[in-house]
């Protein structure tokens, strides 16, 4: 064949402004992957400022905000999201308020908020300060803050993005235990619109030994869940639709909420520790949809989930924040705890983590019973080597996980005094970091999971706890929350970071 008729191949090199401009269409994870795969293209996502901060993002586990790029241009999220990663990460401790709170009082966090009760006889003070944010430009001096005065309060969940605010009462009435429920507006505490009647009650048959120890409350959309645990052990969990006030009633150890239409449960059936997945699109006919097996070693524990405080979808994302943890990429966690503590045995706690996203697709060809075997293979499981009373939390936000260790050391000074110190630690979950980067020393690392853990930890420091070990922990997106207890002044202190 004469060589001016041999085929040639020839290859065409796109200039910089084509393929940035096809880069500009990428999702944060998509942009991810190609600066993994080709060197160019990393090397332009570091250089133009609109590409880096997308790539921040997916490093992040971040979406980009609804604020218009006219008040907040890509430059200007990309250094507070760097900042943002950092202080995190180095679990810095960049800002630092206090609230003296009197007791006796409930307090706790809530959609952003801070809550606080306070009982006067026959009625009660709910008192609501807003947390600071930097994502959403909001300082504590900008925060919001109050104060109603409504009958007896026993717990407290607000839900910002539907402007509500449901509150609960707890009382003995002619042999049965009342809860009764409040559905207000969250700025006028007047009877929220979406509510059918202010007010929902209902009874449980009460006995002499029987009592509530512990209540709580959950929002997710349309749908609120009320956590009742009773003195002899049991937990029942009234799952309620506050637009038309169906109801149904779980008997599982714990309950989370995915969404509106699916929640999981934690429970024991045939001697095996399983965690359900259920239809609650309509309440009045709940159906189980799937149920998954625990590890054979969790039959005899306490099972229950880690609540995640992210939003839960890009409908729910605050308004005002310049960036938010993507729903996609939330972890949903579980711990197992022994039901009984020797002194004389090991007993480990256990904590499970997997991506909330596997539980979202019951479409899936599993059987209605999936195995552990199965299963765990997503699954990442992290055993804690100190007693259930020296930790706090943890706490779930997006992919990180908080929690603090309270621990106490022999002083090098003194051969009789104790010197107690707490430490807060952090995991990172991430989908987006390099594999070796990932720490070691976890109990079971499934082949699909696709999480690489990163941890830290930093000593908190003293002048923040005043020598005072840490009695609970919270966290959102931008604050870390500690109460301390102050036993000679009868006060809760709480720290906000």
């Amino acid at each position: 064949m004469p060589p001016h008729r041999k085929a040639t191949i020839r290859r065409f090199r796109i200039s910089n402004d084509v393929l940035l401009s096809i880069l500009e269409y990428l999702d944060p994870p998509s942009l991810w992957r190609a600066c993994k795969a080709f060197r160019r293209i990393h090397s332009l996502a570091m250089e133009y400022q609109s590409l880096r901060y997308k790539y921040e993002l997916a490093v992040s586990g971040m979406k980009d905000g609804p604020v218009a790029y006219s008040k907040a241009p890509p430059i200007s999220r990309l250094r507070l999201l760097l900042s943002y990663r950092k202080d995190w990460l180095e679990l810095a401790w960049t800002h630092e308020h206090r609230l003296h709170i009197p007791l006796p009082a409930q307090v706790g966090i809530s959609g952003g908020f801070f809550h606080q009760v306070h009982n006067h006889g026959p009625f009660s003070t709910l008192e609501l300060s807003e947390l600071p944010s930097s994502r959403s430009n909001r300082p504590p001096a900008l925060t919001r803050h109050l104060k109603f005065t409504t009958s007896l309060i026993d717990c407290v969940a607000v839900d910002l993005v539907q402007v509500l605010i449901v509150t609960g009462r707890i009382f003995s009435h002619q042999g049965q235990i009342d809860i009764q429920l409040l559905f207000r507006d969250l700025w006028s505490f007047a009877k929220h619109p979406r509510a059918r009647t202010l007010t929902y009650e209902f009874s449980i048959p009460a006995t002499v030994s029987t009592s509530i120890i512990r209540q709580a409350l959950l929002v997710c959309g349309s749908k609120v869940a009320v956590s009742l645990e009773f003195s002899n052990g049991r937990i029942r969990h009234l799952i309620l639709n506050w637009w038309n006030f169906d109801a149904r009633w779980l008997d599982d150890q714990d309950i989370q909420f995915l969404d509106e239409t699916y929640l999981l449960g934690a429970g024991t059936r045939s001697g095996s520790a399983i965690v359900s997945l259920y239809n609650v699109s309509k309440v009045a006919s709940i159906s189980v949809v799937r149920e998954f097996e625990l590890p054979a070693t969790w039959s005899n524990t306490i099972v229950k989930f880690l609540p995640n405080s992210s939003t839960r979808s890009d409908v729910s994302q605050p308004s005002d924040a310049l960036f938010y943890a993507a729903p996609e990429t939330r972890v949903l966690a579980i711990s197992s705890t022994p039901t009984a503590i020797s002194h004389s045995e090991y007993y480990p706690m256990n904590w499970l983590f997997l991506k909330e996203a596997y539980f979202r697709f019951p479409s899936r060809r599993d059987g209605f019973r999936v195995s552990w075997r199965q299963w765990g293979q997503y699954c990442l499981i992290r055993e804690i080597d100190m007693q259930p009373s020296a930790i706090r939390g943890p706490c779930v936000v997006g992919t990180k996980v908080f929690y603090v260790e309270n621990a106490t050391t022999h002083s090098s000074r003194s051969h009789t005094n104790n010197s107690r110190s707490s430490r807060l630690r952090v995991i990172d979950l991430s989908s987006f970091v390099e594999p070796a980067e990932s720490s070691r020393g976890w109990t079971s690392v499934g082949p699909r999971a696709n999480l690489f853990p990163i941890e830290s930890r930093r000593s908190i420091p003293t002048p923040s706890v005043d020598g005072v070990l840490v009695k609970d922990v919270n966290a959102t997106e931008d604050n870390i929350v500690l109460f301390l207890v102050y036993v000679h002044n009868s006060a809760v202190g709480s720290r906000l970071t």
